[in-house]
């Protein structure tokens, strides 16, 4: 590990170590949605949101469903400092799938770039559930040595559009916000890889993407972070799921949630993706989400501030609620 790489991680390692007091107890009035197993199922013109941690979401409308970023198996962060191998974990993979009441059949999973919170779970899930894989071209090539077949892998850039059933996914250009002043991880995978990815710096950044997904009548917006002075493309949103990993920054959160114009804006991406699932939602150090409430307020910026615990799930209010 050259040491610019050792220097980043072990200042992440020595921030993320004072995040275990931070909950969301705090932060209560903010938070919406029921435990996803006694959720009901959304019908065709609605859209539920259920927020698997990280920046994991399932958004489900009549028959469709789209995973994004699903990322369970939670690697320690020792595995990441010293470049053990890394690995989806089984049974937590079915354990998330209970919990988040996850169904036997996927449409699509998004993903908005190949670090390995973000794409290590997928080709795993994606063997279990079906369905198309929307990633880059270094994650395509990422998932394919990994497992998944090509023919189930839509390598996308920003300008493309899907469509699943009644959904339908725009891709949009995005960055990847910079986590104690560089990106982790960096590059691109341009050709098929002789071997599995094995540890957490062979998933490569690739290139970052956001997404437009209009289903159930509603339009959702989601990326995993970004910096200032690229703000989102579009606006006009029911839910804005804005990435916060590092927090407010030099105003960039509060130039995305402006363009957005969205009625909602979750903050996503600000839990500590390196304790397990089953030691409940922390906050990361890095996110500041206090920062983040304090300027969604000051600034009175639009849409409603809300927040998600795991494996809760929100039916989107209609439009004008």
């Amino acid at each position: 590990m050259n040491r610019s790489a050792t220097a980043f991680l072990a200042g992440l390692a020595a921030l993320l170590a004072v995040s275990c007091s931070n909950r969301l107890g705090p932060h209560r009035d903010l938070l919406v949605g029921v435990p996803a197993q006694s959720a009901p199922a959304p019908a065709a013109e609605g859209l539920s949101v259920t927020y698997l941690g990280v920046n994991g979401y399932l958004l489900r409308s009549g028959r469709e469903a789209i995973l994004v970023d699903p990322f369970f198996s939670r690697v320690p962060l020792r595995d990441v400092l010293f470049q053990a191998p890394i690995a989806p974990d089984p049974a937590v993979l079915v354990e998330a799938r209970q919990a988040g009441a996850i169904p036997g059949r996927i449409d699509a999973f998004l993903v908005t770039h190949s670090h390995f919170d973000h794409l290590l779970d997928t080709p795993a899930l994606q063997a279990e559930l079906g369905g198309r894989v929307v990633t880059s071209e270094t994650g395509a090539f990422l998932c394919e040595a990994a497992g998944t077949a090509r023919r189930d892998l839509l390598p996308s850039h920003p300008g493309d559009v899907h469509r699943f059933g009644a959904a339908t996914v725009r891709v949009l250009a995005a960055r990847h916000d910079l986590v104690l002043g560089s990106t982790p991880y960096p590059g691109l995978v341009t050709e098929p890889l002789a071997e599995a990815p094995s540890r957490a710096k062979d998933w490569r950044l690739g290139t970052p993407l956001a997404f437009l997904v209009e289903m159930g009548g509603h339009r959702v917006y989601i990326e995993s972070g970004g910096v200032l002075g690229s703000p989102p493309s579009v606006s006009d949103v029911d839910l804005a799921i804005v990435g916060t990993a590092v927090g407010e920054g030099k105003g960039r959160y509060a130039e995305a949630v402006r363009s957005l114009r969205a009625r909602y804006v979750l903050p996503s991406h600000q839990d500590n993706f390196f304790n397990p699932l089953s030691s409940g939602f922390h906050f990361s150090a890095l996110s500041d989400f206090p920062r983040i409430r304090a300027t969604h307020r000051k600034l009175e910026l639009p849409g409603r501030l809300v927040l998600m615990d795991y494996f809760h799930t929100w039916t989107l209010p209609g439009p004008g609620k």
